[in-house]
């Protein structure tokens, strides 16, 4: 059986209204970036793009499930954690710019008048494959057959997904074509994927999972980020370990260099149904989408939940964007699906993309530990010189070092989140004691409850005005021994 939504009409106007509107406007989006090479400028400046685009589509995400009262991955929310090398950037157009201190600059920037038409004849493309295999299930009983044509059915609708809300955060009106865009509009993502679950036979182990999900695939995967789960950014150990067999069933294939995202979520009677992304690394086409079921006792020992799904929920939805301020965090592995391991070291830099302040409030959120503190930027004594951090003119769109960090005991899940403004922020600081025993500078009232870090760091800071503009982003990664 071929699952739709069964939203009513009005709703479904709704919901067209949100996603395809022009309520954006309709305007180019760029990103700047520098660096020591024309690759590494027009990768950084890539980064930025992306940024630019994530904030646009963030808002467009969240009034979809206000508005549909639907799940967020039925909104398209998985391009929120699309990186600039998987993001459907058509007609991505490079500029060099003045370098500004580094060897070279560059722009990377998206027109609605190059790119328009592009999203346009792409969207309607995959609106008639969508019908075509909609039209194949429906006359189709063949059990393998209906797993193989639902598993393209999601992996176009999930092409479909990004190329729209790009081109929504460009601003464009993009209506869905009579006959062939209806049947993609009323699909819902949860519900092929429940189906898709049910045809699946039942892997027994973790590996036997991974084999499953790379049965004949051609290529080398070098690296393979941990799974995640709904919303979450956390590294789960069930996320940690499909990871880790990925990269042990791919040992020893040949062929083109290969990029991994996976996901998964918990069915109800316990087992798990995992969906796996391969795209080509150097094209960053999608080269396939496969799925598997894994028994609950397949994965015993391994805690699949993450530990702090509310919090995380709170973190992300009252990140604050005024105007066009950005402020990014990075680590020098990437910002997505983090994981490091005892030992290992990492970079911390920020970037806003123009001038302003900043600083860094940081939430630990471990079994039987919670705290929230801010991050030292500086050396000076007073709150200012010691939390906060300015970023003048000429500095804007570059990467400033915040240090570098050995990852100790004890392990778990961390969340940064910059706060920025275009007016100085030493007088919006949260109140803070310093703890010898941790060495962090813990916000108070927030051991045992980072929820109230995350308010009190909120309740204080500038409000949005003519003069100040404010934006927050939040960076999760997750520690472990080995």
């Amino acid at each position: 059986m071929f699952f739709l939504n069964t939203h009513s009409a009005v709703l479904r106007a709704a919901l067209t209204l949100v996603l395809f509107g022009s309520a954006v406007g309709a305007s180019a989006l760029e990103g700047v970036g520098y660096g020591a090479s024309g690759d590494e400028a027009r990768q950084r400046a890539a980064a930025g793009l992306a940024a630019a685009i994530n904030v646009r589509v963030k808002s467009v995400v969240e009034q979809c499930t206000q508005v549909s009262n639907q799940k967020a991955e039925d909104c398209g929310s998985r391009v929120l954690n699309l990186t600039a090398t998987d993001l459907p950037l058509l007609g991505l157009e490079y500029r060099v710019v003045d370098g500004g201190g580094e060897p070279v600059g560059a722009m990377a920037l998206l027109s609605p008048e190059k790119s328009g038409p592009l999203y346009r004849e792409k969207l309607d493309s995959l609106s008639k494959e969508f019908a075509a295999g909609a039209q194949a299930l429906a006359a189709n009983q063949n059990r393998k057959a209906r797993h193989d044509l639902l598993a393209r059915q999601i992996a176009t609708l999930r092409a479909y997904a990004d190329h729209r809300l790009v081109a929504v955060a460009l601003g464009l009106t993009v209506a869905p074509e009579p006959g062939a865009g209806s049947a993609i509009q009323a699909a819902s993502e949860t519900a092929l994927t429940g189906e898709l679950s049910g045809l699946e036979d039942v892997a027994d182990s973790v590996a036997f999972a991974a084999r499953v999900l790379l049965k004949d695939v051609r290529g080398r995967l070098p690296q393979a980020s941990p799974f995640y789960v709904g919303g979450s950014q956390e590294a789960t150990p069930l996320g940690s370990a499909l990871a880790d067999a990925l990269r042990v069933e791919m040992s020893g294939r040949s062929g083109p260099r290969l990029r991994a995202t996976g996901e998964y979520r918990l069915l109800d009677n316990g087992d798990v149904g995992i969906l796996l992304d391969l795209r080509d690394d150097l094209t960053g086409s999608l080269v396939a989408t496969r799925g598997v079921r894994l028994a609950k006792a397949g994965y015993a020992g391994l805690r699949a939940e993450p530990l702090a799904p509310d919090f995380e929920q709170l973190l992300r939805q009252g990140e604050a964007i005024s105007g066009d301020l950005r402020a990014d965090l990075v680590t020098s592995a990437g910002n997505r699906n983090l994981k490091f391991k005892s030992a290992e070291t990492l970079k911390l830099v920020a970037r806003l993309n123009r001038a302003g302040y900043f600083y860094v409030v940081g939430h630990i959120v471990r079994p039987g530990a919670q705290l929230s503190y801010l991050l030292p930027l500086g050396d000076g004594d007073t709150e200012k010189g010691r939390f906060t951090r300015h970023v003048p003119a000429d500095q804007a769109n570059h990467y400033l070092e915040l240090g570098e960090f050995s990852v100790e005991p004890p392990f778990g899940t961390e969340h940064l989140q910059i706060i920025a403004s275009t007016q100085p922020l030493d007088k919006n600081l949260p109140a803070t004691r310093y703890d010898a025993a941790s060495g962090y500078y813990v916000i108070d009232g927030s051991v045992g409850n980072a929820t109230h870090g995350v308010l009190a760091s909120r309740g204080i800071k500038p409000k949005p005005s003519a003069k100040a503009m404010v934006a927050e982003s939040t960076l999760s990664f997750t520690t472990s021994e080995r």
